[in-house]
């Protein structure tokens, strides 16, 4: 009797612009013909997540990652009320990469984590339009309006768990692979910015969570990639790059993990 396959889930952590990673990570899998059955995404996992559910290719979001620049990104708000950036740009990126799909048109099941800011909540969107999930789950408190979806109010999926494996096992995975952006090395700028401090405070925080509630996936990639800043979508194709190596370094230990 031939062996049944086991269903893998890959979860796609936050990260801000780091989260360009995925997309070298999303195209090893691939080109390894690992298989994908379940896809979760948080802040820019979300985003690369809903890509890949969309059935995006990878290799053209790749270069659509590598072309962007900080004005196709960031839309100063006017006036300034719950963020420095309204996020209407980055909605229309979503529209774009998902190609304006709804969650009922993806090729794999993929649901998105957003928190609801009023109970503090963490909720995984799997209905609607991709686009709209997406840019809940990116509403970077501060610096993202938050998004109102059916009157509830979110901020960003990577708030309370940046990488959001436990969705997947409840639907069916039997095998999760998680991507981890997160920067625990020391930092120790000498003329910190604003952007810079408060980016830090979330990785000193989400570290701190994390040790409290460890990541439950069965493999876990952690690309290196602290070079790389959050907001600005610079050395993208580096960044790429990078998570491209950190898949294929973890190929061994996802076959072995298949095998068992």
């Amino acid at each position: 009797m031939q062996r049944k396959r086991k269903l893998v889930g890959v979860a796609l952590g936050s990260g801000g612009m780091r989260g360009m990673a995925h997309i070298g990570i999303l195209q090893v899998l691939e080109e390894a013909n690992i298989p994908i059955d379940f896809v979760s995404g948080a802040s820019v996992g979300a985003f690369v997540g809903a890509a890949y559910a969309a059935e995006m290719d990878l290799y053209a979001l790749g270069r659509f990652a590598t072309g962007l620049r900080k004005r196709d990104v960031l839309d100063p708000a006017n006036p300034f009320r719950a963020g420095l950036f309204s996020g209407k740009k980055f909605q229309k990126l979503c529209e774009t990469v998902t190609d304006n799909r709804s969650f009922s048109e993806t090729c794999v099941p993929f649901w998105c984590s957003a928190v609801d800011i009023e109970t503090g909540e963490t909720r995984y969107l799997h209905e609607g339009k991709l686009s709209e999930a997406v840019r809940a789950s990116i509403a970077i408190p501060a610096l993202l309006h938050p998004f109102t979806i059916d009157g509830v109010t979110y901020i960003d999926g990577g708030t309370v768990e940046s990488v959001p494996v436990d969705i997947l096992r409840e639907n069916g995975a039997d095998v999760v692979i998680g991507v981890d952006l997160s920067i625990s090395a020391p930092y120790a700028p000498k003329r910190p910015k604003a952007f810079t401090v408060a980016f830090r405070s979330v990785d000193i925080m989400r570290a701190a969570i994390d040790r409290l509630k460890p990541f439950g996936a069965d493999v876990l990639i952690r690309p290196d990639v602290s070079f790389m800043g959050r907001i600005v979508p610079h050395d993208a194709a580096e960044c790429i790059a990078i998570g491209r190596a950190a898949a294929s370094e973890a190929l061994p230990e996802i076959r072995r993990v298949l095998a068992q």
